[in-house]
């Protein structure tokens, strides 16, 4: 890391403010060639000068901050200049810097110099790509928490007490007359406290996935029953287009809205009924593909008939559905108990106590409040593996040897460690960092 990196670090657009980031030993060097301070003086650490960038007949008014390694973002020396926020006038700025001795940057560099230079570990820059592409603020807040360090504690925590096992257990084997007994006691005694600790973990992960990716959700139906109509209800805009005509819908379209800080991606259907178009039957296919695949599936009829395609998707689909009843503004001869909700999306009716029924059959609100929500999949799929070795490693202890459980052990320790960087290889870093974004 001996190399002066640089990135524009605010997104490309026409804007008041943008920022260009320099990292490495050459960083203000490199600033120098280009920006002059109003009045002569040296860049003190973490204070803003005002001057101006020159270079190929190209002047702008400008604000430059130098952080001294190691009080840095990445622990490097790092310059940050603030300019006018044009593309070009960025761009070019940039390809000077680089001209005059830096080099351009890798997506996620900044972040992953952080992490090699001790100023961070792996879940809190990973946590860093979650709130910049954080959607509602319950997403801010599962992503805040990992900032803040918490998860990577919760893991260290886990694997001391795993290296505590698994240095009594080293005790027993070089002394099996007076430790073997006292090490598988233990053993019995804290692995079902780890195992649970590390479940109580994965619990989370289906709620994690809905909190980062959003609730799936398909309206499935007739055709005319008002899917469309839905959609655009609930979005709160008209994003389908709605006609009398039947099969007006032959693709899926998606849209979303936010509910209770929950991202709801909603996908209208094709209309299910026997079609003899190509395109109608494609698109009829796909309403079941998408019904399958969903979270909740809302079966919107418009009378209180049971078509058996309703019955056929009953079937093939979750358990968690719902079945709607719509137009209610026109109908008088229906009974309620025959639906889960009885909606209008013409008057409005109902609308917003639909959108709370499909929060309540999809949200487990009794883990919103865990103080730690998996929603990374590689940590998902990290801490799943960690606990199936815990659980071989306890069934190895009463069936089959204190050995095998000390290896099922230091392969459970492993494989935490990948989730906080303490033993993650260089290719695990570098395809963590190539996710973020230039300047960060």
């Amino acid at each position: 890391m001996n190399t002066t990196i640089v990135a524009i670090a605010t997104p490309l657009g026409a804007g008041g403010v943008g920022v260009i980031r320099l990292s490495g030993p050459k960083s203000l060097d490199v600033l120098k060639t280009i920006f002059s301070p109003q009045k002569a003086q040296d860049f003190t650490p973490r204070k803003m000068v005002f001057g101006h960038v020159n270079f190929d007949e190209i002047t702008d008014d400008c604000l430059a901050v130098f952080f001294k390694a190691p009080n840095s973002f990445t622990g490097e020396d790092v310059v940050e200049l603030q300019m006018h926020g044009g593309v070009k006038l960025l761009q070019l700025t940039t390809q000077k810097l680089i001209e005059n001795g830096a080099v351009m940057a890798e997506p996620g560099e900044f972040s992953k110099r952080a992490v090699l230079n001790g100023k961070m570990d792996l879940t809190e820059a990973e946590a860093i790509i979650d709130m910049i592409y954080a959607q509602t603020k319950t997403e801010m807040k599962v992503a805040s928490s990992q900032m803040k360090g918490e998860l990577f504690e919760k893991i260290t925590q886990i694997q001391k007490e795993l290296t505590t096992l698994l240095a009594t257990i080293e005790v027993a084997l070089d002394y099996p007359e007076h430790e073997e007994t006292f090490a598988e006691e233990k053993l019995k005694s804290d692995l079902p406290k780890l195992l649970d600790e590390l479940q109580k973990l994965k619990s989370t992960e289906n709620l994690g996935q809905k909190i980062k990716n959003g609730v799936n959700v398909a309206l499935v139906g007739e055709p005319n029953v008002g899917k469309s109509s839905l959609l655009n209800a609930l979005v709160g805009f008209d994003r389908a287009i709605v006609t009398d005509i039947a099969g007006t819908t032959r693709d899926t379209i998606n849209e979303g809205y936010t509910y209770k800080n929950i991202r709801f991606n909603i996908t209208d259907t094709a209309g299910l009924r026997q079609s003899f178009d190509i395109v109608e039957k494609e698109g009829i296919k796909r309403s079941l593909e998408s019904a399958k695949n969903s979270d909740f599936v809302i079966f919107l009829q418009d009378n209180a008939k049971i078509l058996e395609d309703y019955a056929k998707i009953l079937t093939e689909t979750p358990q968690n559905f719902a079945r709607v009843l719509n137009k209610i503004d026109i109908q008088s001869n229906f009974n309620e108990k025959d639906f889960d909700i009885c909606i209008s999306t013409k008057t409005g009716q109902n609308i917003d106590k639909l959108k709370e029924l499909i929060y309540q059959k999809t949200i487990d609100q009794s883990l919103l409040s865990e103080k730690l929500i998996i929603t990374n999949i590689r940590h998902t799929q990290l801490i799943s593996k960690a606990t199936q070795n815990l659980q071989k490693a306890l069934k190895a202890l009463n069936v089959v040897s204190i050995e095998l459980t000390q290896v099922l052990l230091k392969q459970a320790w492993e494989l935490l460690g990948e989730i906080t960087g303490v033993v993650s290889n260089e290719t695990i870093i570098d395809t963590i960092f190539s996710k973020f974004c230039l300047g960060k």
